[in-house]
């Protein structure tokens, strides 16, 4: 398997279309490199969309983490709680608990690649979005018109 540790940790720009890495970077992705898959799925996300990203990432879910839940996330912001739903269920069996630190850092991590990937769309999804409330994604308590700066993703991290 090619390891890109370096092409998207250190200079995740250069995996884009046109850039330095994306030839390369392309042949870790179609010889099913699940970390290849996963930033190719995040890098669609910013430049051709949601739902171009679940598919690039669905061949990874649930054995990736990253992968499961930036696929739960996206369904979020399409409105698909019901999708989301069932793939936080997944991420939870086979990765970490929902309430776990881990998440909040996997949030943090999705966050952060996204933005390197300098996405054009950022915080356009307000038409669509809403905010699942089921025994598994509770919505979270600034959701109605509490502090919001502890929270992350519907996960409470008092």
């Amino acid at each position: 398997m090619c390891d890109i540790t370096f092409m998207v940790h250190y200079v995740t720009s250069q995996i884009c279309k046109g850039c330095q890495f994306r030839a390369f970077f392309l042949k870790c992705v179609n010889a099913g490199n699940p970390t290849a898959i996963c930033y190719e799925g995040l890098h669609a996300a910013t430049c051709i969309g949601l739902e171009e990203s679940i598919k690039i990432l669905k061949p990874n879910v649930p054995t990736h983490g990253l992968s499961t839940f930036a696929v739960a996330i996206f369904n979020v912001c399409l409105g698909r709680e019901k999708e989301a739903s069932q793939v936080f269920q997944l991420f939870a069996a086979h990765h970490a608990d929902l309430h776990s630190e881990a998440v909040l850092d996997m949030v943090e991590s999705i966050q952060w690649l996204l933005s390197t990937f300098h996405a054009p769309w950022l915080n356009t999804y307000d038409e669509d979005f809403k905010f699942p409330d089921d025994d598994v994604i509770m919505h979270p308590k600034c959701l109605h018109g509490e502090n919001c700066k502890n929270f992350n993703a519907g996960v409470d991290s008092s």
